[in-house]
């Protein structure tokens, strides 16, 4: 089942009454664990009052339509923002001050953007001297993505409608439909066990920033459920050294890759600069 999406003109799905109590509290809820428990049973409220239908809010000086029902991450953006990534926020908004500060453009690439919550992040604290690709391959996700983006005139995000890979051609992916967060390249592992899979284009990471005029990364993040290993290792053994990303944002899944890759950043200069639950914070020296 492809992702909906409503393409009327944002502002056309204002939170209403209820929806709009329930994030006055669970937006002002503290960043932590008592204030997620708390914000639970709030949120499947307002998401079973919603269904699929959509809200449009404000985040991180970004505009953006968020479909909370079946997507972990919108839903999370949505209810809970001041929880959302908090370390990894934290580190890519220290290095973009910095390169404003040195008056430079900082180049983002975000790989498994979703629906662009990481790129909107950069492009709202970045403005003008952010430059972002930002590469999805999920059919209506995508979707939303570019919705999203047009919303905020001024923002520079190019999107490629497509999954990073170790080659050329095409790639199955597995769709998720009770958490969009959770589709995932079939890397032919494992049986995809009756769920709906759905081809689409894919293409290795040299070649798609070659295509982009991009020759410098100030920060890349991947999260595609496990494949980062075809995503990244064909790249990292190959890359000139200025083309590393200064700062590397990962989804802890090494148990799911068929290479070490943390093995492969260490090689090529990086360290760890911080854990989350979920991600590693890597950075060139």
């Amino acid at each position: 089942m492809t992702a909906n999406v409503d393409l009327n003109p944002y502002g056309s799905h204002p939170p209403d009454r209820l929806a709009r109590s329930v994030l006055a509290v669970t937006r002002s809820l503290p960043a932590n664990w008592l204030g997620l428990r708390m914000s639970m049973p709030l949120r499947r409220i307002a998401i079973d009052w919603l269904g699929d239908r959509p809200v449009d809010t404000t985040l991180w000086n970004a505009r953006v339509r968020l479909y909370p029902s079946r997507n972990s991450c919108e839903k999370n953006a949505l209810f809970t923002p001041q929880m959302l990534d908090v370390i990894e926020r934290g580190a890519l908004a220290a290095a973009i001050d910095r390169r404003l500060t040195e008056g430079k453009t900082f180049t983002f690439v975000d790989i498994g953007a979703n629906v662009g919550l990481y790129s909107l992040f950069v492009a709202g604290r970045g403005g003008a001297q952010a430059r972002i690709l930002a590469a999805e391959p999920q059919p209506g996700i995508v979707d939303r993505l570019l919705f999203n983006l047009r919303a905020n005139a001024g923002f520079e995000v190019r999107v490629v409608a497509i999954a990073v890979a170790d080659r050329e051609g095409e790639i199955e992916l597995v769709i998720d439909n009770r958490d969009s967060g959770g589709t995932r390249l079939n890397k032919g592992l494992t049986q995809t066990g009756g769920a709906e899979t759905v081809r689409v284009q894919c293409r290795p990471l040299a070649a798609i920033l070659q295509a982009a005029g991009i020759s410098a990364i100030d920060a890349l993040k991947i999260d595609i459920e496990g494949a980062e290993d075809l995503a990244l290792a064909p790249f990292l053994r190959a890359a000139a050294p200025e083309l590393l990303p200064r700062l590397l944002l990962i989804e802890d899944r090494p148990s799911d890759w068929a290479v070490d890759l943390y093995a492969l950043f260490r090689q090529r200069g990086y360290a760890v600069a911080a854990r989350s639950r979920h991600n590693v914070v890597w950075r060139l020296p």
